[in-house]
């Protein structure tokens, strides 16, 4: 992947406060609009850059309908933006106990983007609340705050005019003055503890195989444990 001007974030700072005032017009009349303006100031955000292997199995992370929101409190990450190629990325910022998220699907040909903000409301037994409601838009973005809050990744990170990778492995050139975070799996990585040590697993949220052969995907809550062991690396299998 190439990161360059023709992609999503060059087209958001050229068209920043049209964009504002576009969302703000969309807004609910007891809305506090000073948070659209902190949601979309992506200079002092974090960029995460969704590598294409991790963007491939976001989908094995099933949910529903009901998901419940409160999940969303235990979150590392309070605000940032969420790139899953070029053309498509999440801004996410924390306003109290709502979770504000905007998506982006930008059209190089046409240098436009369709957008689309939804809220999350998480307090107890609340739900989510969405302004151009589109599901499948909002349950791609619970998953990938679940990657990257609860399940094992590797962050690496892309500095401005750095090329990382290779062909086989997600090679990804920079050419911007952006910084990015680049997000990828981790669990083909080797573990260590020296000998006669312990130490704490903690809990985790990670995906089960169950059902008849063991074909189904599930999230699963992993209780905290203490650990004496080497873990080897895994070899990725298909299922």
């Amino acid at each position: 992947m190439v990161l360059n001007n023709k992609m999503c974030l060059d087209f958001l700072r050229r068209n920043k406060q049209k964009i504002i005032q576009n969302v703000k017009s969309k807004s609910y009349e007891d809305d506090d609009l000073s948070e659209i303006d902190s949601l979309l100031d992506i200079e002092n955000k974090s960029k995460y850059l969704f590598s294409k292997s991790v963007v491939e199995t976001l989908d094995s992370i099933k949910l529903t309908n009901e998901f419940d929101c409160n999940i969303l409190r235990s979150r590392k990450t309070i605000s940032g933006i969420i790139l899953l190629n070029k053309t498509e990325l999440y801004i996410f910022n924390t306003c109290g106990d709502n979770l504000r998220v905007i998506y982006f699907d930008y059209s190089v040909e046409n240098d436009s983007s369709a957008v689309l903000i939804f809220t999350f409301k998480i307090t107890e037994n609340e739900k989510i609340v969405l302004v151009d409601y589109n599901s499948e838009i909002s349950k791609k973005f619970l998953q990938c705050i679940i990657y990257l809050d609860f399940l094992p990744t590797e962050i690496k990170y892309i500095n401005p005019k750095e090329k990382i990778g290779n062909l086989r492995a997600d090679k990804i050139i920079n050419k911007t003055d952006d910084k990015f975070i680049l997000v990828t799996k981790a669990w083909n990585q080797k573990y260590e503890t020296l000998p006669n040590t312990k130490y704490l697993s903690r809990a985790h949220w990670g995906i089960r195989w169950t059902g008849k052969e063991r074909k189904i995907p599930t999230l699963t809550f992993i209780k905290a444990s203490l650990k004496e062991m080497e873990k080897q690396a895994e070899k990725e299998t298909k299922r």
